[in-house]
């Protein structure tokens, strides 16, 4: 069973087509990077996954079930958090678990857990305005990965933080999604990233009635290095192939492009 299939998707706004024939398939515990111009889609198509755009035509499913709005096994992780700045730490990691029913005192255990696994036990009871960027970062990881989810969807999460704390942020999304079997879609500006981070990378082309045209296999197995990975030869052709892909449909866009 794949934990997502895309088929045929289109997404239009008015007369505008965002989207125009998408297919896109992950394996159950894969992780994808799309990457495509600015403005061509890549986020529609995230949250036509996630169930909070309708399309208008085509299908999507996640592990074998049509989605038709919002799926308890699918989580998002935005570039903007969703911490709620009068609850503590240890409160907004538990909101899901809360909110699906479970008791305070196994939510405690949980979210205690969670704040363990991303480092950040001792900052269990501090608000969102006592923390760094980085710390609120991995507060809203902890939170999305509280409710267990097979499918995690991800929206340029790490735009807004600066190299140093993106690359241990990038590690502990790689560390967690391997330890939980979580499937993975990245939408992301940044290639090194994309290629960095997943074992496959889509390429959209530009809008409007965008679709995927290319995918690139990533030659590296996890666990991975992100520094390693980086210093391969193999790394730095992958990322030549990727960025010719994508130079290509950002000239469409009548952009002159550096070779």
């Amino acid at each position: 069973m794949k934990a997502l299939q895309v088929r045929g998707l289109a997404v239009r706004y008015g007369t505008h087509a965002v989207l125009q024939g998408v297919d896109l398939e992950l394996g159950e515990g894969e992780f994808v990077g799309l990457v495509g111009p600015s403005g061509c889609g890549k986020s529609t198509l995230l949250r036509c996954v996630a169930g909070l755009v309708s399309p208008a035509s085509g299908s999507v499913s996640v592990f074998g079930r049509p989605v038709r709005g919002p799926d308890p096994e699918v989580g998002i992780l935005f570039q903007d958090d969703a911490l709620l700045p009068w609850r503590t730490s240890r409160e907004n990691v538990a909101l899901p678990l809360r909110f699906r029913g479970v008791d305070r005192r196994d939510s405690r255990e949980q979210d205690e857990a969670w704040l363990r696994r991303v480092g950040l036990l001792g900052a269990a009871d501090r608000y969102p305005g006592q923390l760094s960027g980085g710390m609120r970062k991995r507060v809203a990881l902890a939170q999305v990965l509280a409710a267990r989810p097979k499918l995690l969807l991800m929206d340029e999460p790490f735009a807004s933080v600066d190299a140093i704390v993106r690359h241990f942020l990038e590690a502990d999304v790689l560390r967690l999604v391997q330890e939980e079997g979580i499937s993975v879609l990245l939408v992301t500006h940044d290639l090194e990233e994309a290629i960095a981070l997943s074992d496959r990378v889509a390429v959209m082309s530009a809008g409007p009635a965008a679709r995927v045209v290319r995918e690139f296999a990533v030659p590296f197995g996890r666990p991975r290095d992100l520094v390693g990975v980086r210093s391969q030869p193999a790394f730095g052709v992958l990322v030549e192939a990727v960025w010719d892909a994508l130079r290509s449909e950002v000239s469409r866009m009548g952009w002159e492009v550096p070779a």
